[in-house]
């Protein structure tokens, strides 16, 4: 799996040309499983010479998580479950978004001479 979010968009409107709504709440939730699957691989992997690299991978993949669901919730897709629905208007996503945002700003800005 790719955490690229260009591919993902690319390959979300290629399903959305199909047009079914249930293929396209399918798709997100199958990548967003795929994503979470990935994450407990590596953490199960995780030991003292691996772990900087396991973390750094894993808060890569809950930002790809995380924008994948803000692209979910900004279709407004008609027909998701409820409490699917309830998750995407939650207030919480949107701040979880940008606190992802500030961090990465952060990381790149510290991770040229030292490590946070």
């Amino acid at each position: 799996m790719d955490l690229d979010i260009t591919a993902f968009k690319e390959r979300l409107a290629a399903v959305r040309e199909r047009g079914d709504v249930n293929n396209i709440i399918a798709f997100f939730y199958e990548e967003i499983r795929q994503a979470e699957n990935m994450k407990i691989r590596l953490t199960d992997e995780m030991n003292e010479q691996s772990r900087d690299f396991i973390v750094k991978a894993s808060d890569n993949i809950d930002t790809y998580m995380f924008t994948i669901k803000q692209i979910e919730k900004d279709l407004q897709l008609p027909g998701l479950p409820e409490i699917q629905q309830d998750i995407l208007q939650d207030d919480l996503q949107s701040k979880i978004m940008e606190k992802i945002e500030e961090l990465d700003v952060l990381r790149k800005k510290y991770s040229s001479g030292s490590s946070i």
